[in-house]
């Protein structure tokens, strides 16, 4: 039984300009793209072929997204965490391409194995507002040792603002005053990240 892209195998060898017409059935569509990679040298954007869609047609086609990337991302349900690597690996299909800023905590055990992850807060395109007693009590109600802060940065730059270091600061240490240890606290752009641990500032 074949598994994972080798399901998608027919599709893979398509130029986007198939894709394209697969999902939208316009030729107009079409002739953009293949204009933007010929004359710009530039790849069509999915969010004007999404456009394209009729309603249905982009239901089906968001619902595929999110369920391929959660199943990506739930491969391994509980890993053990042991660098910021871990860390960028296990968040960034969860945040990576997201629009809005959201914090997610990654609650663990002693042997540093995550006992689950959780969206503590949503916010806007560069502010997400933290409630830290949501964090301390998740943390509390199953038994975690450490915890690790990890959010995103719609914009591409990976470099924390003040509202980062405070939100850091402030964690770290309500938490130690709970005996619970706060690990990291790591920025998740598309491609790349920042830690503050590997930075010593934590």
């Amino acid at each position: 039984m074949r598994k994972g892209f080798e399901v998608n195998g027919d599709y893979r060898l398509m130029d986007s300009s198939e894709l394209v017409y697969i999902l939208t059935n316009s030729a107009v569509m079409v002739n953009k793209v293949q204009e933007k990679e010929v004359v710009y040298g530039e790849e069509c954007s999915f969010e004007d072929v999404l456009a394209k869609m009729t309603p249905g047609k982009r239901n089906l086609v968001m619902a595929g997204v999110e369920l391929y990337k959660r199943c990506n991302s739930h491969k391994n349900q509980r890993p053990v965490i042991r660098q910021s690597t871990d860390i960028y690996d296990y968040m960034q299909p969860v945040l990576g391409d997201n629009k809005t800023e959201e914090c997610w905590a990654i609650l663990m055990n002693s042997s540093a194995r995550v006992i689950k992850r959780i969206r503590i807060s949503s916010g806007g395109l560069n502010t997400c507002l933290i409630d830290i007693r949501v964090l301390l009590k998740e943390a509390i109600l199953c038994e975690a040792t450490s915890f690790i802060l990890s959010h995103n940065h719609p914009s591409g730059n990976k470099k924390p603002s003040t509202e980062d270091d405070k939100l850091t600061q402030s964690t770290a240490t309500a938490a130690k005053t709970l005996n619970i240890r706060m690990l990291d606290h790591v920025i998740i752009c598309n491609d790349s990240y920042y830690s503050y641990a590997d930075e010593g500032r934590i």
